[in-house]
């Protein structure tokens, strides 16, 4: 799926970001299962601010995965596919082989389950993306969310493993099922990744990973409306927070927003601003 153009000029050009990620349990839930990952950086538990990095490198990976099972099984999937992920990070860019990846992880947690009884039936929903100077790879399985705001315009890029109706006019869910995610069941199955492609990010657009815990307290408009006066992605990110919040917050709330960076703001390789 190309949803915009890019010349080779601007390709060389957006092959640096700026990323804002935050994860936390939400106002209601007494733990937090999520785990974000920025390329090696894995983040787990509760943060008190978005974490902020710039990156100059050939790729830069950002995952989201949302744990299920319970906290202890919950927050051991989540952890346990991003770091299968991560290790495996030049191979996700790749889109022939990005499925048969995330296939692999799946089946990690499957292993984990025959060798201890006490993890048997955790799973984890999964949003990635690698961006690149020549493109962008999105993927998902579950219900977090990849979404691509570009000329004030917001698309999502993935798509939601729910039963059919199950999302409303604004984008919110009426119920937390799923016809698929990675591990969750007793018995070892398949995923089917989304996956698509698209040119690299350009100067103004903005990708935003998250998981169900923003998107079920906070509409889509809200989203749009939110990135279209942000001056960064960490504004973005607090904002964006702060309105799960005000809603409830009846998630773990998870997200990660990136953008082209300047190049006058260019640091060299990867760290925190």
């Amino acid at each position: 799926m190309h949803l915009r153009d890019a010349s080779n000029d601007q390709r060389k050009k957006m092959a640096n970001w700026t990323i804002a990620a935050f994860t936390h349990r939400g106002r209601v839930r007494p733990h937090n299962e999520d785990a974000v990952a920025i390329g090696d950086h894995i983040l787990t538990g509760d943060m008190d601010s978005p974490l902020v990095i710039t990156a100059q490198t050939g790729c830069a990976l950002l995952l989201i995965a949302d744990g299920m099972g319970g906290h202890a099984q919950g927050a051991m999937a989540s952890r346990a596919v991003l770091d299968y992920l991560v290790a495996a990070a030049d191979r996700l860019s790749h889109p022939a082989i990005c499925a048969e990846v995330i296939e692999e992880a799946n089946q990690q947690l499957f292993k984990l389950m025959r060798e201890d009884e006490h993890a048997i039936g955790m799973g984890t929903t999964l949003v990635g993306a690698v961006l690149a100077a020549n493109r962008v790879v999105t993927f998902n399985v579950g219900d977090s969310r990849c979404y691509l705001f570009s000329a004030d315009q917001l698309v999502q890029l993935s798509q939601d493993d729910v039963p059919e109706g199950n999302t409303n006019q604004f984008g919110l869910r009426r119920s937390h099922a799923l016809t698929q995610a990675l591990g969750g069941s007793w018995f070892p199955t398949a995923v089917e990744p989304h996956i698509s492609v698209d040119p690299p990010l350009a100067a103004g657009e903005t990708l935003i990973l998250c998981s169900d815990g923003l998107t079920d307290m906070v509409d889509n408009q809200t989203i749009r409306n939110t990135l279209m006066t942000a001056k960064s992605p960490l504004q973005a990110a607090r904002t964006l927070v702060a309105e799960a919040f005000r809603f409830g917050g009846g998630d773990n709330v998870s997200l990660i927003i990136a953008q082209p960076l300047k190049p006058e703001l260019v640091i060299p390789g990867l760290g925190a601003a």
